[in-house]
């Protein structure tokens, strides 16, 4: 706590400094002052959080300084101590927002006790800040997450006229009009890093209003919006020009690493938007297939050319996250490879829906490959628009993901358990991946990968963990010879066994065992 002293007596201030010192150590007596005007100059200066001040001083008196001061700082806090016992002094300093009015000569007890009340009253006062600015903090924080998932539902659903309303009481904003642009930032760029840049270039360096989505494979929508219909043509050039700014920002500051943004046409309605959005993302892959610009609109020419995308890959990608059971990721990558089906096929129903059975098709066989039983109960030519294809396949990308989630429990507290105990049992013969993975039902490749991810090691690299730790417990036996140690855990050749050894202890078979020889 800052305390500054305001008394025309020098003796009074020392002996106020004096008492604070010896029974306030959580107080500092930061500057004094001997009268109004110099008290002023204190506050600005120094800005304490507590004065204490005399009310009649030479030239501008207490009160007249209590009041200038309260009107540039008004956290600052005030403790009269003053020979006026008047009534009227008294009222007046209260009128001022001043917490405690001592006589003179005050006693140490009443000074202590004042500033301690009012020490107290100030923790208070901070730590209510605190919880309020943590309040505030958070709530942002789920403004932003209610954001993002709005404008997923924007991009990838058909929202009821309820839903739509529903959604408008959570948003702080309205929107009138808008536009999306989409940027792909360089490959394994981290997500906060690249939103965190482009939310503080947007906030900092353009008057608009916006929302950032979120980023998914190094592509990110941001929607442009204003809050009149009035600004379509004002909406386009802003995003002309936000476009332009952060293709060269980033250029300044990450030589040799491109961004490609496309842009959409702004829009009025909700449909409008969601065209928007795609038009953005077709503009995104042309620029960044073309490699001529790095943003703008979708050019009239290539309009008419459906825009490809590595459809292999991409669905590479999806099916390892439904392999792995992650269920958030699983999804990201669909809405992804959704968007770039829809953007290649040119937004055609018939042909949409052909590519998503083919995918469906593909991620059933390799569910059966895992030996998990899985039958689709519809398939999509049940629907009639490209909304409805996007929330079947969703929901069925659910399922599939939970069948995979139920499969690998049972795969890790059963089948993985009956390998370890295979192991811990034969061990010490020539014993191969194929072999235990025969023996628990799985194929080689599955029980490979199943096995990596539970335990966190290859099958070959937890086989040798065995083997060396058995080799130690033999060790203790100096009956037995490291050769016959060697044979004893599944190792033919003693130099091979030797450099496997000292490759995960840091010693030799032998070095090893004269520390066992020491211990004992």
């Amino acid at each position: 706590m800052k305390i500054a002293v305001v008394d025309d007596e020098a003796l009074e201030r020392k002996a106020l400094k004096k008492m604070i010192r010896e029974h306030l150590p959580q107080a500092d007596v930061v500057a004094e002052a001997a009268n109004g005007r110099a008290a002023v100059e204190v506050a600005n200066e120094y800005k304490p959080d507590v004065m204490l001040m005399d009310i009649k001083m030479p030239g501008m008196d207490g009160l007249e300084a209590v009041r200038l001061i309260r009107k540039q700082h008004p956290n600052i806090k005030f403790i009269i101590v003053s020979a006026f016992d008047a009534f009227e002094y008294a009222k007046q300093a209260m009128q001022q927002g001043v917490k405690e009015y001592l006589l003179k000569p005050s006693r140490k007890e009443e000074v202590i006790g004042a500033l301690q009340r009012v020490y107290a009253e100030m923790m208070e006062e901070r730590k209510k800040e605190q919880e309020n600015r943590q309040l505030q903090e958070r709530v942002q924080r789920l403004q932003k997450l209610v954001e993002k998932e709005w404008l997923s539902v924007l991009m990838l659903e058909e929202v009821s006229p309820t839903e739509l309303e529903q959604w408008r009481k959570l948003l702080p904003f309205s929107i009138e009009a808008g536009v999306f642009i989409v940027i792909k930032f360089p490959p394994h760029e981290p997500k906060e890093v690249g939103r965190e840049w482009l939310d503080n270039v947007i906030a900092t360096r353009m008057k608009i209003d916006y929302v950032i989505g979120k980023m998914i494979d190094d592509q990110v929508p941001v929607l442009l919006f204003s809050k009149t219909n009035n600004d379509v043509n004002e909406l386009k050039v802003r995003a002309q020009k936000l476009a332009h700014l952060l293709v060269q920002l980033f250029q300044q500051e990450h030589k040799g690493r491109e961004l490609y943004i496309g842009i959409g046409t702004p829009a009025f309605n909700m449909d409008h938007l969601r065209h928007s959005y795609y038009e953005a993302l077709s503009a995104l892959q042309y620029y960044a297939a073309h490699q001529k610009a790095k943003s703008g609109f979708l050019p009239k020419q290539a309009a008419l050319v459906p825009v490809a995308f590595d459809k292999t890959e991409k669905e590479k990608q999806l099916f390892d996250t439904v392999r792995q059971g992650d269920m958030a990721q699983a999804l990201q990558q669909f809405q992804l490879y959704m968007d770039d089906i829809i953007v290649a096929k040119k937004n055609q129903y018939e042909a949409v829906t052909k590519s998503l059975e083919e995918t469906f098709i593909l991620l059933e066989r390799m569910l059966s490959d895992l030996g998990i039983l899985y039958e689709r109960a519809n398939t999509f030519h049940q629907c009639s628009t490209i909304h409805e294809l996007k929330r079947m396949a969703t929901e069925q990308l659910r399922q599939m993901v939970h069948h995979v989630q139920a499969w690998r429990h049972q795969q890790a507290n059963g089948k993985l358990g009956k390998a370890k105990e295979y192991i811990a049992a034969y061990y010490d013969r020539p014993l191969t991946l194929e072999e235990v993975a025969e023996h628990v039902g799985l194929s080689p490749y599955y029980f490979s990968k199943l096995f990596k991810d539970r335990f966190g090691m290859t099958f070959i690299d937890y086989l040798t963990e065995v083997r060396i730790e058995r080799a130690k417990e033999e060790m203790r036996d100096p009956k037995k010879s490291l050769k016959e140690v060697c044979f004893l855990v599944g190792y033919n050749d003693p130099n091979y066994f030797s450099r496997v050894f000292k490759k995960q202890t840091g010693l030799s078979p032998t070095e090893y065992r004269k520390t066992l020889h020491i211990a004992l």
